[in-house]
């Protein structure tokens, strides 16, 4: 194995992580109208969710915890919020992908769409019960249903550079 190879094999490995970590900012930049900030997709637990469940084996649980840990400090909130919501997601995902063999982009979709109610549920909770904070459960839901709408394009394009890793 030349060192060149080796390099690549490490990108490779890393991408995904790399990947997750530029769609959580991408999805705090300012591209939505004023005042709907809280109804942005959550684009970084969308590519969170696919990594996890198409490569369970590089999405472990050290890369999930970072993802947390990142998403805590993006987002601003307690630390350990979303380091728990993105743990619960992998414990989730990695238990009902146990149990079923085969995974297409629609089991795909379902395992997002799970994934995303997991996260917001989590993360609402945790800051109800930390700050007593009640919350627009209206924007609540449509952020789910953003995040849902622009799944399937977030899944193809990482679909097609799983595809494109794959054969290389």
């Amino acid at each position: 194995m030349t060192i060149y190879s080796y390099v690549l094999s490490n990108i490779y490995s890393l991408s995904p992580f790399f990947i997750t970590l530029i769609l959580s900012i991408v999805s705090l930049l300012p591209i939505m109208p004023s005042g709907t900030e809280e109804i942005t997709p959550l684009l970084g637990v969308i590519s969170l969710s696919f990594w996890i469940v198409n490569r369970p084996d590089i999405m472990g649980w050290i890369p999930v915890i970072i993802i947390g840990i990142f998403n805590d400090v993006l987002y601003g909130s307690l630390l350990g919020i979303a380091c728990l919501s993105a743990i619960m997601v992998r414990l989730i995902l990695i238990k009902i992908l146990h149990r079923v063999d085969l995974t297409n982009i629609y089991h795909t979709l379902f395992y997002v769409g799970l994934s995303l109610i997991v996260w917001l549920f989590i993360n609402n909770l945790a800051q109800y019960i930390i700050y007593f904070k009640f919350y627009n459960y209206h924007a609540v839901i449509f952020q789910f249903l953003v995040s849902l709408v622009i799944s399937p394009v977030i899944i193809f394009i990482q679909l097609l550079l799983f595809k494109k890793w794959l054969f290389q």
